[in-house]
């Protein structure tokens, strides 16, 4: 389905964008303009690719590599994901149990964080958010907590448990605030999204371990539109999740990438074995759908959606359409 059209809201699917430089793709942030940063990690090629991609099919264009600027910064690193604000790029890192933090150019200004479980120490931190003040959420994923720091890395508060009760939590991932200011958080192993306040106070749930309409399996990223509505990474289910601001569900996507990506086909087309091996395949089909969906970002100046379609190695995007009216047909 090209375009999803439900209770009021229509989105329509744009483009795909990736290829082999998004090889091991797990996030994707929005930068200023149409700069968009891409976070990869495997054996080949972890670090932070900073692209563009302006209105217009096939115009996205590869800016630079972090690791090109910042020399072995991402060597023996796990990058998780990316928040932009104030003008720096702030990656959260695995492997280095830390948050690095850049300039938009790549070069690497300072870090913070170190292994543990005390204030300000992590256990593979992933998902990062920052409000309107710069300040920094963290999910503290194998410390069952989010942590909060100010722009410079020092430590506010915290917030978090293990376990499945209200307000706590089983290896949080990526998150979100919304219009009010609250966090959304994926609590990726209780297959559920929680809503905090500023300062850590459990304010709903919504969401259920399944695959049904509304269930979730192994939600993995969130994120908020300008409208209220919520998307989320429903890994295992090979799909993205819509929901009202109040958690009820509207719909669900589940890709529809009909064609290769710009990059895609100029691999294709310049590698003979690999265009003969596509042409043999019993059906296409398969390519349109997510393949385990990890991040999701809004971008609200050109109001869509991009979803990190991280097996196929690309990024599926759709246009969020307003005043969208179904067609009328006489039979």
């Amino acid at each position: 389905m090209l375009t999803t059209s439900i209770k009021g809201r229509a989105l329509d699917y744009s483009r795909v964008v990736g290829g082999r430089a998004f090889r091991g793709i797990v996030y994707v942030e929005c930068g200023d303009g149409d700069d968009i940063y891409v976070v990869t990690r495997d054996s080949y090629a972890s670090g932070i690719a900073k692209i563009t991609i302006g209105s217009e099919i096939d115009d996205e264009e590869e800016v630079l590599t972090f690791g090109d600027i910042a020399e072995g910064v991402f060597n023996e690193s796990w990058p998780a994901c990316a928040v932009f604000n104030g003008g720096k790029l702030y990656v959260s890192d695995e492997l280095k149990n830390c948050v690095r933090v850049f300039d938009s150019k790549g070069h690497l200004l300072t870090e913070f964080g170190k292994p543990g479980n005390k204030q300000g120490e992590f256990d593979r931190p992933s998902g990062i958010a920052s409000d309107s003040s710069n300040n920094i959420f963290i999910s503290d994923t194998l410390n069952h907590r989010v942590q909060k720091f100010s722009s410079d890395g020092t430590f506010i508060t915290e917030f978090g448990s293990y376990g499945t009760g209200p307000g706590q939590l089983n290896s949080p991932w990526g998150m979100s605030l919304d219009n009010s200011g609250n966090l959304l958080l994926a609590d990726h192993l209780n297959n559920r999204i929680q809503k905090f306040s500023p300062d850590g106070k459990h304010l709903s749930t919504f969401g259920d371990n399944g695959t049904d309409a509304e269930t979730l399996d192994h939600p993995s990223d969130i994120t908020v539109d300008p409208d209220g509505d919520i998307y989320v990474s429903d890994w295992a289910n090979d799909r993205v999740q819509v929901f009202d601001k109040d958690g009820n569900h509207v719909t669900a996507i589940y890709g529809a990438a009909f064609e290769l990506s710009k990059w895609q086909q100029q691999y294709v087309r310049g590698n003979p074995d690999v265009y003969k091996a596509r042409r043999r395949v019993a059906s296409l089909e398969p390519e349109k759908w997510f393949a385990l969906p990890t991040g999701v970002a809004y971008d609200a100046r050109k109001s869509r959606l991009l979803v990190v379609d991280s097996q196929r190695w690309r990024i599926q995007i759709f246009d969020k359409l307003t005043n969208y009216s179904d067609p009328q047909f006489n039979i």
